[in-house]
């Protein structure tokens, strides 16, 4: 702001004087209705410079020189204002929107109106779109490939065998598999962490009456649901991959997963058609709990509990889906079985919890910055520069560069004489030129500012679709402003003629902007939005500032310098973002990140099971329960965190995906999304390692020499020796604990589960490390191209 809106640090340091070509002409007016009365005094007191006190006035108490060429009129009279801290103050203190000196003021109250009709602007028709499309379309669609998972391992239990002498149905089989697994992915990934969902808290119901249903906070609902089938898809990628084995098919009741699969698609066919009812088909749990029972003794060993059968808790999953499913179904009917007042304490914290997203989003970006500031006082955050897993020392260098850059922008401003006045294109005697050049150095720095993104390839992309945007958007300003051109208007432009203008290329702009289909409904285009962004951007701004502020004889001289401002901004910000070291979205670097993580989390998991050797000590068990809780939690937390950010520095950086030559290897989405499915696998092992430890099956477990420790300490030597980046490793032989090692089938399911899975993630995550190390890092697309080359 001190370098484009006035009064800036120029005026700051050597004040101003009325009137000057540096001013605005509207500004220039009311600077002199300020100072009329002063100048009449000095005209009165004859020719001369007269050093006066302003007596009255918005600028009372300021010392004015006044100089009066002529006693006889006040034509040529011109004030002169030191500059100093009174300019700063005046800017928060002065009020009044005609007022130019309180620009800080003015600026708070422009910034308080966007936020106002940017919050508005969600309640617009069409409403609940995102809610509708996740809770009737996503959702169940999960739910129905989760159950098609669930089904195909039912049709391999029953069919065990079958499919020996018949390639042809189990090549189907595979098929089959592969397909459904990749469907179960997806919807991880679309409904990890419940992100889509907690988005429709901007979403008002309208057609809903208060008066009839206590307001309730359903984003939470959506939120947990969509967590829940996320979880429940991985584990029925888990059932598959786990049952695929030969050994495993007598373990796992066919019967139990075939009543989830049915409890599945009823809650999908409820949420797709928003009818409660068909839960009622569901039964209450005990029903669901008794029925598998009676059906143990189809793939498992008769008269087991339903929990022997059922290593991956499907049926508490799909217990709560259904339990939420019903919480949200009640929550978007009209009516509610709840004996609940709109005013209890209840309904109020509901109402409190849905309004504190719209109030937060005012506020969040102010406590993001501070947050901000007290990082670099945290020591955890200095310890955190040397963790290989941390992405603080990618911040640490993103923000020296773009600190750098804005640094040398401003510096130029202030301290460069010749760029502060002559980086303008405008004639000599041009009135405005120094008006010109004060703005170019200010839009330059602005965007420098808006085309830097926290990736290289993101600025260098983002760079290029603002320099068309700003290129198209400054010609047709010039084009409204050539045909709307009249002198019959105040202003001398017909503002109805650019008003319709501006609405019909904005919308035109806008649709060219947005994807096709369900994306639409949430934002622009993230491969080209940008460049139709700033097109609207520039065009309004050059529009308004010809129109309201310099007039028709400026209109050129304005479009140009606004214009190569911007792209002198913008390349540098181009050039800046590729200088070593950069961040680039396109490197598998991060994706690496989730996956070292991944592996040594396993690693800690192998060798805390292996240090427990005294089954007895049930202090050190305690212990080692709780740090396996806690390290749970940890890959759960850190991992989808790692997740979020990469996710979000490969989208920054897949902008232009269309164009090959700017094309990131779109394997590193693919690699992504599989170690995305890692994390709850990841974050399952120490789980269920916490609950064998807290069962009788520690004793199996932990027992020295035993089986289960030479096969962990197996796995451990292997990790140790070969590390992850050794992919030569070939597939061990399944490790399986036989009936006669212990009597319960819950304890040999577990510890069969456990092993296998660490098998399975080491295998995986070696994939995935020689697979990252394939794609190697993409420049913007331009450094493959150019390899290959």
């Amino acid at each position: 702001q001190t370098v484009l809106i006035w009064p800036t640090f120029v005026t700051v340091q050597d004040g101003f004087t009325v009137p000057s070509s540096s001013l605005l002409p509207n500004t220039q007016v009311v600077l002199q209705e300020y100072l009329a009365d002063t100048v009449a005094i000095a005209t009165s007191m004859g020719a001369g410079t007269h050093q006066l006190t302003i007596q009255s006035g918005v600028l009372q108490g300021i010392v004015a020189q006044v100089t009066i060429p002529n006693p006889e009129t006040t034509a040529g009279a011109s004030t002169y204002l030191p500059g100093g801290m009174w300019l700063v103050k005046g800017a928060w203190t002065y009020s009044g929107v005609s007022n130019p000196l309180a620009s800080y003021q003015n600026m708070f109250v422009f910034t308080c109106w966007l936020i106002v009709f940017v919050g508005l602007a969600v309640l617009l028709p069409p409403v609940r779109t995102i809610r509708s499309a996740v809770w009737r379309g996503m959702i169940p669609a999960a739910l129905k490939d989760t159950a098609g998972m669930l089904r195909l391992h039912v049709e391999n239990v029953t069919k065990k065998g079958k499919y020996d002498d018949d390639d042809d149905a189990k090549q189907n089989s595979l098929t089959q598999a592969a397909q459904l697994q990749g469907k179960c992915i997806y919807h991880m990934n679309s409904l990890f962490n419940g992100t889509l969902a907690k988005y429709t808290v901007f979403e008002p119901r309208l057609l809903t009456s208060p008066c009839s249903h206590p307001p309730e906070f359903t984003t939470m609902y959506l939120a947990q649901l969509s967590v829940l089938v996320a979880r429940a898809s991985a584990a029925s990628v888990g059932i598959q991959l786990f049952t695929s084995r030969e050994f495993c098919y007598d373990n796992l009741s066919s019967g139990v997963y075939s009543n989830a699969a049915d409890k599945l698609d009823v809650c999908a066919k409820a949420l797709a058609t928003g009818n409660a009812g068909f839960l009622d088909d569901t039964g209450k749990a005990s029903d669901f709990l008794n029925d598998a029972k009676d059906t143990a003794g189809e793939g498992g060993e008769d008269g087991k509990s339903l929990k022997n059968e059922d290593a991956f808790e499907m049926n508490s999953r799909v217990e709560q889906i259904t339990a939420i499913s019903r919480k949200w179904l009640s929550a978007m009917s009209d009516s509610t079985d709840k004996d609940i007042g709109c005013c209890s304490n209840e309904s109020l914290g509901s109402m409190l919890q849905n309004l504190k997203p719209w109030i937060m989003v005012h506020f969040s970006h102010f406590i993001h910055l501070f947050g901000h500031l007290i990082v670099p006082f945290r020591k955890s955050t200095w310890q955190s520069l040397m963790d290989a897993e941390s992405y603080d020392f990618i911040k640490l260098i993103w923000c020296i560069k773009y600190s750098l850059g804005m640094a040398f922008l401003l510096a130029i401003s202030v301290y460069w004489p010749a760029y502060r006045t002559d980086f303008v294109l405008a004639a000599e005697d041009d009135p405005m030129r120094v008006a010109y050049s004060i703005q170019n150095g200010g839009w330059t720095t602005v965007a420098y500012c808006f085309a830097t993104t926290q990736t290289a390839e993101g600025s260098v992309k983002k760079g290029l679709l603002r320099m068309v945007g700003t290129v198209t958007g400054a010609f047709s300003a010039w084009l409204a402003l050539l045909a709307c051109e009249d002198n019959s208007f105040d202003k001398g432009y017909n503002t109805y003629g650019l008003v319709a203008w501006m609405t019909v290329t904005s919308a035109i702009a806008t649709f060219i902007a947005t994807e096709r289909g369900f994306v639409a409904r949430i934002a622009l285009s993230n491969s080209f939005g940008f460049g139709p962004i700033y097109f609207v951007v520039t065009q309004i701004i050059i529009v308004a500032y010809v129109s309201v502020n310099f007039g028709p004889e400026s209109k050129d001289e304005i479009i140009l310098n606004r214009m190569v401002a911007n792209l002198v901004g913008i390349f540098m910000a181009m050039v800046l973002a590729v200088v070593p070291p950069g961040n680039y979205g396109g490197d598998p670097g991060h994706t690496r990140k989730i996956n070292n993580f991944h592996w040594h989390s396993i690693q800690t998991v192998v060798e805390l099971l292996i240090s427990n050797n005294d089954v007895a000590d049930e202090v050190a068990v305690a212990k080692n329960i709780q740090t396996l809780d806690y390290l749970s939690s940890k890959v759960l937390r850190k991992s989808s965190s790692m997740q979020e950010i990469t996710v979000d520095f490969e989208k920054d950086a897949a902008r232009l995906q269309k164009f090959p030559f700017f094309r990131v290897d779109p394997r590193v989405k693919g690699e992504l999304g599989k170690i995305t499915r890692d994390i709850y696998v990841a974050s399952f092992v120490p789980r269920l390692a916490g609950k064998i430890m807290r069962s009788d099956s520690r004793k199996l477990l932990l027992e020295k020499n035993g089986r289960v420790q030479q096969r962990l300490e197996e796995i451990r030597a292997d990790m140790v020796k070969n590390g992850i980046a050794d992919s030569s490793q070939a597939t061990k032989e399944n490790f399986h604990l036989p009936p006669s090692d212990i009597p319960g089938q819950e304890g040999r399911d577990d510890i069969d589960l456990l092993l296998l899975t660490i098998q399975w993630l080491v295998t995986e995550m070696r994939g995935h490390d020689e697979a990252l190390k394939r794609i190697g890092t993409s420049r913007c697309g331009i450094y493959q191209n150019f390899k290959s080359k």
